[in-house]
């Protein structure tokens, strides 16, 4: 094992394992099945990552989410280690291509969505590969228990039947007693080893505060104070309009959501690693991979819809052990606001049915097709189309993304189509004028050969970088070449992207998952009213409430947070 050392220096430029990642991986290096149930920032990828270096043949890696495996393959492929992930679009990549290069191209890790498992077919091609190791990402996923049960998981048994020599490891941040009960019988392991941190973090001192004003409250806290901080919202919009108040205030700040672009979103993580931004506002897309060890403080300005959901966004404070802070800030009326945005508009059966058939009609999705392909639009749009309210519309679309129809994602996109309208001659013509309208109807003939004939979709981004023309003057252009009916100029706004993962079958695809919307509710239900007791219980420890819905018992209070039992004893 005197390998291990060697590779966790070599490739993740690390001197010494974190607690608990030696015994981990020795134990599923010898073969055997493992559950590991580590904290946030606790290093549970490098537990599977590393063996699968050393072995020969391939690690399967499931994962719940396609952005999350593109993520975790791109960090491998830049530390040096050989990752792909089976795509679901078959259209621009053939599965049988994807075999071949898990099969000859000599990689490491091979990531894939549990979706893929109810395909017999692929199941199959699976058994043509030398497979080493199966690590579940997200494990809790598989138990019903979970806060994030996903159906498709149950289907990861099969593999286990498949493949039944094959060693299994199960990663998990955020397992209570009962979903760690059912992790290992879900998922079809074999007397695996269960290696448990406690849900403890000593560093971290737990406060729930009844401002008037959330905004000011953070004000002074934070005044005078070069500290890096995170503060959490509930929506995108509330994340710009806490950052901009912060800002008129005078503090480092920015935000942070999954509607930002890729480059925005780079940038906006560099300038706050870097501190060049100390305060960064954000919803909770905000923590993938984010590993900054001396955030001292995490603020949450409404209340979160879980337990789960707090302790692992919480979890990205003090990592390097010194004293931090988590605070929960909290109106007196959140009592009833708090439960209403989760429950008020979940939706029911018939709400779910009328969703599937209108967003495909919407779509234009034929029965039996939509596998593998992305679609965007705009939720405004299909509301209105559909006479619908947007908050139990969103909630189907989580709903469906939850149960594996589709990939749900968030996202601020603007996308331009453009056709020449006029003939080739008078194209030509036009070109002979030698202004910036010339240079766009020059680029758009040599790019595209259908031009005449069809729309088409052009990155205005790109499309400025390349003639050296800037955005606003790029549109000012076209709807004067619109109006001269050069072309047909349209701008879409988009703010939803999907990611089809099964094939449109209408009651087919929607019996089993309607079966479970009472269930859905029920377990929501019972989420919201756990943390609205956490907010509102002004003598139980705050540090002992969150154990205990883990399943750990302390006696001792903290005596280091708000609630008054701490209170009183750290005065006594």
């Amino acid at each position: 094992m005197k390998n291990n050392f060697y590779l966790l220096k070599k490739y993740w430029k690390n001197g010494e394992f974190r607690p608990m990642q030696k015994e981990i991986i020795e134990h599923y290096q010898c073969g055997k099945d493992t559950v590991v149930v580590l904290p946030t920032g606790g290093g549970k990828s490098i537990c599977y990552q590393l063996p699968a270096i050393i072995q020969e043949g391939l690690t399967l890696v499931i994962s719940p989410l396609i952005s999350l495996m593109q993520d975790q393959v791109n960090q491998l492929n830049e530390r040096g280690i050989k990752a792909m992930f089976f795509d679901n679009n078959t259209l621009r990549n053939p599965i049988d291509h994807q075999f071949d290069n898990a099969k000859y191209g000599d990689f490491k890790l091979a990531y894939l969505s549990p979706e893929r498992l109810l395909n017999k077919s692929f199941l199959n091609q699976i058994e043509s590969l030398k497979i080493h190791g199966i690590a579940i990402d997200e494990a809790h996923c598989v138990s019903e228990w979970g806060h994030d049960f996903r159906p498709a998981f149950k289907a990861i048994k099969n593999l286990k039947q498949l493949l039944p020599g094959v060693p299994m490891i199960a990663l998990t941040a955020t397992a209570t007693k009962d979903v760690l009960k059912s992790i290992s019988y879900d998922l079809g392991m074999r007397t695996p080893k269960v290696f448990k941190s406690s849900f403890e973090r000593k560093n971290i001192q737990y406060q729930v505060f009844y401002p008037k004003n959330k905004i000011d409250f953070i004000k002074k806290s934070l005044k005078n104070k070069r500290e890096s901080c995170i503060i959490y919202c509930n929506s995108r919009k509330e994340t710009e309009y806490t950052a901009m108040k912060l800002q008129n205030l005078g503090l480092s700040c920015d935000y942070f959501h999954g509607g930002l672009n890729n480059e925005i979103k780079k940038q906006k993580l560099a300038e706050w690693k870097n501190e060049k931004t100390l305060i960064i506002v954000a919803t909770s897309s905000f923590g993938m991979g984010i590993d900054k060890e001396n955030v001292r403080k995490v603020f949450h300005i409404m209340i979160p819809e879980s337990m789960e959901s707090y302790y692992q966004e919480t979890g990205r404070v003090g990592r390097d052990g010194k004293p931090s802070s988590a605070i929960l800030l909290v109106d007196p009326n959140d009592q009833n606001r708090g439960y209403n945005p989760y429950l008020k508009y979940l939706p029911n059966k018939n709400d779910l049915e009328k969703f599937f058939k209108n967003l495909c009609n919407y779509l234009q999705i034929p029965y039996g097709e939509g596998q593998g392909m992305s679609f965007k639009l705009n939720l405004k749009d299909f509301c209105n189309t559909y006479k619908v309210e947007p908050k139990k519309i969103f909630n189907c679309f989580k709903f469906l993304d939850r149960e594996g129809i589709f990939e749900f994602q968030q996202l601020y996109q603007s996308q331009t189509f453009i056709m020449l309208t006029c003939s080739q001659k008078q194209a030509v013509q036009r070109i002979q004028l030698n202004d910036d309208g010339a240079l766009i109807i020059q680029f758009l003939l040599r790019n595209f050969e259908d031009i005449f004939r069809n729309q088409k979709k052009i990155n205005i981004n790109k499309f400025s970088h390349f003639l050296d023309i800037n955005i606003e003057k790029i549109r000012k252009h076209l709807k004067l070449l619109e109006k001269q009916n050069i072309i047909k100029f349209e701008l879409v706004n988009t703010d939803i992207n999907l990611y089809w993962k099964v094939p449109r079958e209408d009651q087919f695809t929607l019996n089993s998952l309607l079966k479970r919307v009472e269930e859905y509710t029920q377990q929501k239900k019972n989420k919201v009213h756990k943390m609205i007791e956490y907010a509102f219980d002004l003598n139980k420890c705050k540090r002992n409430s969150i154990l205990n819905y883990f399943g750990e018992h302390n006696e001792n209070v903290c005596q280091n947070c708000s609630a008054n039992s701490c209170i009183q004893n750290s005065k006594s």
